[in-house]
């Protein structure tokens, strides 16, 4: 063993070491995190007192978004209240170079880019993740985030393709039954792409009869974004730093409709997005979620049950959790932390102590 692989690993078993110090006590050693957003804290005097009315009602850490001027600006608070500080941070879907590198962004089985296209809503630009310009550009990013004075790890969020299928109770926002894959919604078939997989299978997804029924190419473009996800995992690790990711509900649901292997990223925790409403699911979907993620994992990272309190408030804060908590999950991540009323944080804090 080399001395640079000994020293990630002892840095990271030292974090891990922390946190598992961190969680003693409470319902069954759990940890809880909430997304919050970065607006609305005109002084860092705001934000301490933010912060610290989370943590006395057990959010354990932290997954703030917002740029970096304000991750500098919660490292050191969350660090003086001993909270776990993730920089949340879109990964794919992110459109600030457009202007200067058109040629990085997806293009559907049309043949249209994002940039000309955008798939249901227009802030949707997404990156190819099979460019290497791309996969440097994400590794630079997080990995400079590790720098980040009281950041414990970075959180990866729209790490995956497009949605080539929605979500079934969102399909009529759209006016859409989306019932195969729609060539408007099938990425990527950038030059890249294609150049890619044709110089490993021969062939051209855009001359095949059925691209969607092609398991190869199915699998290839997987592929790709697991090789992606774990390159990003490594650099931030030898940073001597965590990762996270808030993923589809589960690893079979996400692969079908977003093209996300998750169950194959080398993550420390793992925070599904059990969006039921967005499924037509109710407490028993939620059940079967958590059991088939936490059966998955096999305890090898942590599962945070990620619950969209929009959602939630439909059946109460307490039988959702219960439900969660239940089925394995080593604790609850809300989205967002920023709109739970102190009425439901009390609620929460008298379930979890």
């Amino acid at each position: 063993m080399n001395r640079r692989h000994f020293l990630r690993i002892v840095g990271i078993t030292s974090i891990l070491a922390g946190q598992s110090c961190s969680i003693i006590g409470g319902r069954k050693g759990l940890k809880n995190w909430a997304w919050i957003n970065g607006s609305g804290y005109a002084s860092d005097n705001d934000l301490r007192n933010f912060l610290i009315k989370l943590k006395n009602n057990r959010i354990d850490g932290i997954l703030p978004g917002g740029s970096n001027n304000f991750y500098e600006r919660v490292g050191p608070i969350a660090r003086e209240l001993e909270m776990e500080f993730h920089a949340w941070r879109w990964t794919l879907n992110r459109g600030a170079h457009m202007d200067e590198h058109p040629d990085w962004y997806a293009v559907n089985r049309n043949g249209d880019s994002v940039i000309d296209k955008p798939p249901y809503v227009n802030y949707y630009r997404w990156l190819c993740p099979s460019r290497p310009e791309v996969v440097d550009l994400l590794i630079d990013d997080y990995t400079g985030l590790c720098e980040v004075e009281g950041m414990t790890g970075v959180h990866l969020d729209y790490v995956r393709y497009c949605d080539v299928i929605l979500p079934i109770a969102l399909q009529p926002r759209y006016n859409l039954v989306q019932d195969y894959e729609m060539p408007e919604f099938d990425f990527c078939y950038c030059n890249v792409c294609r150049s890619k997989f044709m110089s490993e299978y021969g062939t051209d997804p855009m001359e095949m009869g059925d691209p969607p029924g092609n398991i190869e190419w199915h699998n290839w473009r997987l592929n790709q974004l697991v090789g992606l996800v774990n390159k990003i995992a490594e650099a931030v690790h030898d940073k001597g730093k965590l990762i996270s990711a808030a993923l589809f509900p589960t690893p079979s649901i996400a692969r079908k409709i977003v093209r996300q292997d998750w169950e194959r990223f080398n993550l420390d925790a793992f925070m599904p997005m059990i969006y039921f409403n967005d499924y037509n699911g109710d407490l028993e979907w939620v059940a079967s979620v958590v059991r088939e993620d936490v059966s998955i994992l096999g305890g090898r990272a942590k599962l945070y049950a990620g619950l969209n309190m929009g959602h939630v408030r439909d059946y109460g804060i307490t039988r959702v959790v219960d439900t969660c908590l239940e089925n394995g999950a080593d604790g609850i991540s809300f989205f967002t932390g920023n709109g739970m009323t102190d009425e439901e944080l009390a609620e929460f804090l008298t379930l979890i102590s």
